[in-house]
C-alpha cells in the first residue's frame, strides 16, 4: 500500500470522526433543549397548581368542632311557611327529587322510604331522618339521636319540638366516610361510622337548617358520626366540613 492510499484512509476515518462528533454534539443540544422545555413545563404547571390551591382551596377536607344548626343563621329572610301547610301540596316540590342516593364500601344505591326494612342500620337512619323532617317530625327525630349528642361536653345542641314546619329536602347524599371502627363491648359489637351529608331545601324556612340558603347551589358539607348497637343506628355527632386552603 502506498503513501496516498494511507492518507487517503486517514482523511475518511477523520471525516467519519468528525460526522460522529457532529451528531453527538446535535443529541446533546437537542437533550438539552428538551430538558430546558420540561423544566419550563414542569415550573408553569406549580405555578398554575399554587393560583389554582390559592383561589379555590385544596381538595382535603377536615370536620370541625360540633355543629349545631340552631346557632347559626344564613343572614337571609327565610320562607313564611304556617305549621299547617303540607309541603306536598306544593306540585313542584312534588317533583323534586327526594330519595337518598346512598354510598358505602363502594356500593351506591338509590333508597326510597319503602325500601327502610331491606336496609342496613346504617341506611336505615338516614331514611327515618330524612323522613321526619320533611314531615316536621320532631318527636321521631329526637329518637335517632345518642344522649350524648344533646349533652355535647356541656354546649347542648337542641331538640327539635315534637312538631315543627315541614321541610321541602331534596337532592339527598349519603357517603360513607372511611372504615368502620368496631368495638366488642360486654353488650356485644357497638359500630362506629362516619359519612359524609349533603342536601337542600327549597323554600327554607329556617325550622331546620337556618344556616343554609334557599337556592340549588347551597350545600354545606356536614359529617354524621353514627353509632350502632344491635342493629340500631344513632347519631352521635354532627360536624361541618372545612376545606382547607
Amino acid at each position: 500500500m502506498n503513501n496516498n492510499d494511507e492518507m487517503k484512509k486517514r482523511e475518511e476515518a477523520d471525516q467519519k470522526a468528525k460526522a460522529r462528533a457532529l451528531v453527538a454534539e446535535k443529541r446533546k443540544k437537542i437533550l438539552i433543549k428538551a430538558v430546558i422545555w420540561v423544566g419550563a413545563a414542569l415550573a408553569l404547571l406549580f405555578a398554575l397548581w399554587m393560583i389554582l390551591k390559592n383561589c379555590v382551596g385544596s381538595t382535603s377536607e377536615q370536620p370541625s368542632n360540633s355543629y349545631d344548626p340552631f346557632s347559626l343563621d344564613n343572614g337571609k329572610t327565610f320562607y313564611d311557611q304556617s305549621l299547617d301547610y303540607d309541603v306536598f301540596s306544593d306540585e313542584v316540590y312534588a317533583d323534586k327529587d327526594k330519595g337518598i342516593w346512598f354510598k358505602a364500601d363502594s356500593i351506591e344505591e338509590y333508597l326510597l322510604p319503602e325500601d327502610r326494612d331491606d336496609a342496613s342500620p346504617q341506611a336505615r337512619l338516614f331514611l327515618d331522618y330524612f323522613d321526619a323532617a320533611i314531615h316536621g317530625d320532631g318527636k321521631t327525630l329526637n329518637t335517632l339521636f345518642t344522649d350524648e349528642y344533646f349533652a355535647n361536653g356541656g354546649n347542648p345542641i337542641s331538640r327539635y319540638p315534637d312538631r315543627f314546619l315541614m321541610q321541602k329536602i331534596y337532592s339527598i347524599n349519603v357517603e360513607k366516610w372511611g372504615a368502620s371502627n368496631i368495638e366488642d363491648t360486654d353488650d356485644g359489637a357497638v359500630v362506629y361510622d362516619q359519612f359524609k351529608v349533603r342536601f337542600l331545601i327549597m323554600d327554607n324556612n329556617g325550622a331546620f337548617r337556618p344556616d343554609l340558603a334557599d337556592d340549588e347551589k347551597s350545600y354545606i358539607d356536614l359529617i354524621y358520626d353514627l353509632i350502632t348497637v344491635k342493629g340500631e343506628s344513632k347519631i352521635n355527632r354532627i360536624s361541618q366540613i372545612v376545606y382547607n386552603k
